[in-house]
């Protein structure tokens, strides 16, 4: 509670703070976009006026003034208002920014492309496969949250031609819905999305926990229907083949591939322009929701291997 962060910060002169703050402020320091930074701010905001309620009452007390605070309001009261205005600016910014997007996506979604999402746990290498695939030159490092802004790029499929690939930004469990709310816009992107490729560390001790923490979040963003296709990403880590995986029906399941090595790529281009392909002659793509992903022991076996 943010009476016992004050509590430690006195005893240990040092700043103490909360799960979701550090999480906020790891979203500080990574933003660089305008909007990302505006989508940040109303967050951190947002979860400030939480702890206001019962981190700040040792401050309300009657004081007359002028000013800023209005005659008898208290200082609470004036953190509150000021607060709730700065709120306000950024909902209203960030509107009139999600309009805008909406326009690039209605003018994209007129060539009849199929609209492919990246997503994933956050360092699973989504940012590395999009440059791999695409050559974008985003930034990408072995850090979480390292990508926090939506970047879009044509790529090119033989016998298909372009789709259009985004990096959107990676998930965490138990992420802060402060952050859920503030970056609707930029996750709505992926709701509206044909296709997710759902990017996972192969070599992740907890990639089964994490599977599940993103489709928890997909459920949230009202992404849960969207087809997806599995990628265990970092194959160069386990040793293993490059594959492309179906199941008994010739439904796509999964493409095992390693971004920084480059294996496996051609095998999931291939299964991008099946499913483009599919999407064009209005055929059912046979491609996995989300529900087959559910079950982890179809992706990895019992002892753990990938």
């Amino acid at each position: 509670s943010a009476g016992q962060e004050r509590n430690l910060e006195q005893a240990l002169q040092c700043r103490v703070i909360d799960r979701t703050s550090l999480i906020l402020d790891i979203f500080a320091q990574r933003a660089k976009s305008a909007e990302g930074k505006l989508q940040v701010e109303l967050a951190q905001l947002e979860h400030l006026s939480t702890r206001l309620v019962r981190g700040w009452t040792h401050l309300e007390r009657q004081k007359g003034g002028i000013g800023l605070r209005g005659p008898g309001e208290t200082q609470l009261e004036t953190d509150r208002r000021l607060l709730g205005l700065r709120v306000k600016s950024l909902r209203e910014r960030l509107v009139r920014l999600e309009r805008q997007r909406g326009v690039q996506r209605k003018a994209r979604g007129r060539g009849e492309l199929l609209n492919v999402s990246l997503v994933g746990y956050t360092n699973a290498g989504k940012s590395t496969l999009f440059n791999a695939l695409t050559h974008a030159g985003v930034f990408a490092a072995d850090q979480l949250f390292a990508t926090l802004d939506t970047t879009t790029r044509k790529l090119w499929l033989a016998e298909v031609g372009h789709v259009v690939l985004s990096d959107t930004v990676g998930f965490i469990r138990d992420l802060p819905h402060s952050l859920v709310a503030a970056f609707h816009a930029t996750l709505e992107a992926t709701a509206e999305a044909d296709l997710l490729l759902h990017v996972v560390d192969s070599a992740s001790p907890a990639r089964d926990e994490q599977v599940g923490d993103v489709n928890k979040v997909l459920a949230e963003i009202g992404a849960a229907e969207v087809p997806q296709l599995m990628v265990l990403n970092k194959l160069d880590l386990t040793g293993l083949p490059p594959t492309v995986e179906r199941d008994e029906y010739g439904t796509l399941l999964r493409v095992r591939v390693s971004a920084r090595c480059g294996d496996g790529l051609s095998l999931l281009r291939e299964a991008l322009a099946e499913i483009a392909l599919a999407k064009t002659r209005n055929l059912p793509q046979r491609v996995s929701g989300d529900a087959a992903l559910q079950d982890m022991d179809m992706v990895f076996d019992s002892d753990g291997s990938a």
